[in-house]
């Protein structure tokens, strides 16, 4: 159970994470990763 939860929520993570990357562009990629990596943490994924 816990890997079909993990799959779902990473597969709307790296879609929201995409779709906001082709918005901002290559200038904030950084920030967006570091962003990224703070809220799997804190929803207790990784």
């Amino acid at each position: 159970m816990k890997f079909v939860k993990g799959v779902v929520i990473g597969g709307l993570l790296v879609t929201g994470a995409a779709m906001m990357y082709t918005e901002m562009g290559k200038s904030t990629k950084r920030k967006m990763m570091k962003k990224g990596r703070q809220m799997i943490k804190k929803m207790g994924i990784a």
